[in-house]
């Protein structure tokens, strides 16, 4: 019997592509993971500052996923990522009506506590882990929940619930987008990755590459490993350009924050994947 075969790890086979969330990571470190930042005093505010910290989080977290090769799984982050970015964008995009969304927003959060608490508190009377008297307090809790957060309740829904702040999906929410590439991303890049996240077929048989013969599954391993490299520049390059504009938006949450960084990134970003850069504005 031969003996195995282990490959390097992706951050080792491709280097130069992990230099540029190393360089992200580095810088949003210095402007984000400090002491001194301002404390939002707006719902606005709050909403930005809290959006470019998870989108920060997540980025990390896609980044060591993709480095030791679960580029499916970081895809599914992607997708998380991707959805933040259209939620920031509904939310700013109009001025003058940007705090009332914000607060809108805030106030979601609110009900999907109160939603997640119910389920919990229901889960507990149905397998016997609370008292049968809970039940009695829980429809009251259930009732002050819809009188409180009225806006939300949806005749058309399974749980009686809006699925979302502002009752747009996440296809609407694209194709509203003022960034036309948002629905091509969607249509190409987000309905992949939901395959992934929802453990469809091509996620389960992406691991899997056997042939009829050693020659075969050798021709298999070098072509997984070519769809492989693909995969994970699609979602490296999409999950660094989807935070440089999250930060973007809340730039002004961060006192350290420098636009021309954008831009550097992303001339990094072009020439590792061989495209020819747009000419700088001070160049």
């Amino acid at each position: 019997m031969s003996e195995p075969v282990f490959k390097k790890s992706a951050k080792e086979r491709y280097p130069k592509h992990f230099e540029i969330p190393e360089m992200v990571i580095k810088k949003l470190h210095e402007w984000i993971d400090r002491s001194d930042i301002p404390m939002p005093q707006t719902a606005l505010g709050i909403v930005k500052l809290a959006s470019v910290v998870r989108a920060y989080n997540l980025y990390k977290s896609i980044n060591l996923l993709l480095q030791t090769d679960h580029w499916e799984d970081s895809a599914i982050l992607s997708r998380s990522l991707f959805e933040l970015l259209l939620n920031l964008e509904e939310i700013a995009r109009d001025e003058e009506r940007a705090e009332i969304k914000a607060k809108k927003y805030l106030r979601f959060q609110e009900l999907q506590k109160c939603l997640h608490t119910i389920n919990q508190v229901d889960y507990g009377i149905q397998t016997g882990r609370h008292h049968p008297e809970q039940a009695s307090k829980l429809r009251d809790f259930q009732k002050r929940t819809k009188l409180v957060f009225s806006e939300f309740i949806s005749k058309r829904s399974r749980s009686g619930w809006e699925s979302s702040w502002c009752g747009k999906s996440v296809y609407v929410l694209a194709k509203q987008s003022a960034n036309p590439m948002r629905i091509n991303q969607y249509k190409i890049i987000y309905s992949l990755f939901s395959d992934f996240s929802h453990s469809s077929p091509v996620s389960v048989m992406t691991a899997m590459s056997l042939g009829n013969s050693p020659e075969e599954t050798e021709q298999l391993f070098r072509s997984h490993e070519s769809d492989d490299k693909q995969n994970m520049g699609i979602v490296l390059s999409l999950s660094t350009i989807w935070l440089l504009e999250l930060v973007f938006i809340g730039k002004s949450k961060l006192p350290l924050y420098d636009a021309k960084w954008n831009f550097e990134v992303l001339k990094r970003i072009y020439k590792t994947f061989g495209v020819e850069p747009p000419k700088l504005p001070w160049e």
